[in-house]
């Protein structure tokens, strides 16, 4: 027979090792039900335009260490990017 204070203790890690296998079933079904989407031809082309223009951008945007240049912060260096990514069209 089992002391009160030995059942608590049992208890208690019982209904641990519910919740910790109940979240891992969760989990496990979340990227069940998600397959990766394919991207079309359009979007990758598009994503290598965008990853050139970025990297062009932060040339002219930054200093070689790593701190932006006076006048420019990040929302400039986005706006440039998608000037030069037009034009890349």
């Amino acid at each position: 027979m089992l002391t009160p204070d030995e059942y608590m203790a049992l208890m208690r890690l019982v209904t641990s090792e519910r919740e910790s296998e109940g979240s891992s079933l969760a989990l496990r079904k979340e990227s069940i039900t998600t397959p990766k989407r394919r991207r079309s031809r359009k979007q990758r082309a598009a994503d290598k335009k965008s990853s050139e223009a970025f990297k062009k951008a932060n040339e002219t945007g930054r200093k070689k260490d790593g701190s932006f240049k006076k006048g420019y912060d990040q929302a400039r260096i986005a706006s440039l990017a998608q000037r030069l990514k037009k034009k890349m069209k």
